[in-house]
């Protein structure tokens, strides 16, 4: 499972949005999207091409720095993991969806088990304790 530079951080998310065929993911406890114009953008074209985005918050946080995001808005309580995934790749990370310069660790899941591993995980702890926001 590769290590991703941090400086391609974000542009490793942008590029699982835009590969996705179906669904997106995307799970940061804490957002804030000011400054990152690109990435809201992939975001939404993906949604107009009828792909489901979901993006999962702490709860307490709402949609702050994401409602302009044409997307499923997802409150867990004392949410903390980081992860974005699409139908056929993943990638886990150290790091909130927050405009900043610090250094962050992020890896890509590169082989089935793992990937299959991230989807149960994520079924398990995170999808049943969502509370849908309108957005």
């Amino acid at each position: 499972m590769p290590i991703l530079n941090p400086l391609e951080n974000i542009n490793s998310i942008i590029s699982l949005v835009e590969n996705a065929k179906k669904f997106v993911i995307i799970v940061s406890p804490y957002s804030n999207l000011t400054g990152w114009d690109k990435l809201k953008n992939v975001i939404n074209n993906a949604s107009k091409k009828n792909i489901d985005v979901s993006y999962f918050v702490r709860e307490g946080e709402g949609s702050r720095g994401i409602e302009e995001l044409n997307v499923n808005i997802f409150e867990v309580p004392m949410l903390h993991t980081k992860m974005f995934f699409n139908e056929s790749e993943a990638i886990i990370a150290s790091f909130h969806l927050i405009n900043c310069s610090d250094i962050n660790w992020a890896f890509v899941l590169n082989n089935q088990k793992e990937y299959k591993e991230l989807i149960n995980f994520f079924e398990l702890y995170i999808k049943p304790l969502a509370k849908s926001l309108e957005n």
